[in-house]
């Protein structure tokens, strides 16, 4: 086969296998398209290797490459119907979403299993608009990775109808409401934030004395200390104490 032969070969197969997975991409469902699980992204990596193998080798017949990319796709259809019919498929295939924040505090066995960094959790919490462990009712990681959060009764936006239930007619003119100040971190999981105290106005000798005040241990005992936009140290968590540490 001659050069232009190769390139036609190439550019017909480069052709056909873009349409074939937009379209199978399709078929098999959109959650592959807006949000990747582990299943969905071994599948997508599997199909996307074997096509191009498939497009840059032409000793391999044609259908004989066809075959893999169809399987899996059909396996990935077949796991997609599965899941919806059946519970127990969908926990094997897809995991279950986890329960990282419950009322307020903070799962740290939850943590731990699934290997999720603190830091991580409250930049997903500022990311969501609830800057404040003490405004979140539950966060929930989902199958997808992403973080679900629920804000408290007292901390989630009015709607009309909450407005309506109050009574509330309008606005005052000229009112306002208070410009939002975000909460320091002092401790996260034992260890002090001397920079975060500083923007708070605050230092370390502040904060084992306030630690001491309300009845707390020192800062290395503790998973979590948000001095709130107050200047009061508002939520504190103590750490959770693995049997034989």
């Amino acid at each position: 086969m001659g050069l232009a032969g190769q390139i036609s070969d190439v550019a017909w197969k480069t052709a056909f296998f873009y349409l074939f997975l937009v379209g199978l991409l399709r078929v098999t469902g959109k959650r592959e398209i807006g949000r990747l699980g582990a299943i969905d992204l071994v599948g997508v990596i599997m199909i996307s290797e074997a096509a191009i193998i498939i497009i840059a080798d032409g000793k391999i017949p044609f259908v004989v490459g066809v075959t893999p990319v169809a399987l899996i796709g059909a396996l990935q259809w077949v796991f997609a119907y599965l899941s919806l019919k059946d519970k127990r498929v969908r926990n094997l295939m897809f995991g279950e979403p986890s329960i990282l924040v419950a009322h307020g505090r903070i799962d740290e066995r939850k943590l731990r299993q699934l290997r999720y960094n603190l830091s991580d959790l409250m930049a997903e919490m500022r990311g969501r608009n609830v800057p404040s462990l003490a405004d979140v009712e539950f966060a929930v990681l989902e199958t997808s990775g992403k973080l679900s959060v629920v804000p408290r009764a007292g901390a989630a936006p009015l709607r009309p109808d909450d407005l309506q239930a109050l009574g509330v007619a309008g606005a005052q003119p000229g009112s306002a409401l208070p410009t939002p100040q975000l909460p320091a971190t002092a401790v996260l999981d034992g260890v002090v934030d001397e920079d975060a105290l500083r923007r708070a106005g605050k230092d370390r000798a502040w904060l084992e004395a306030e630690l001491r005040r309300q009845g707390h241990p020192g800062p290395g005992r503790l998973l979590l200390a948000v001095v709130d936009a107050q200047g009061q140290l508002g939520t504190i968590q103590e750490r959770f104490e693995h049997p034989g540490r």
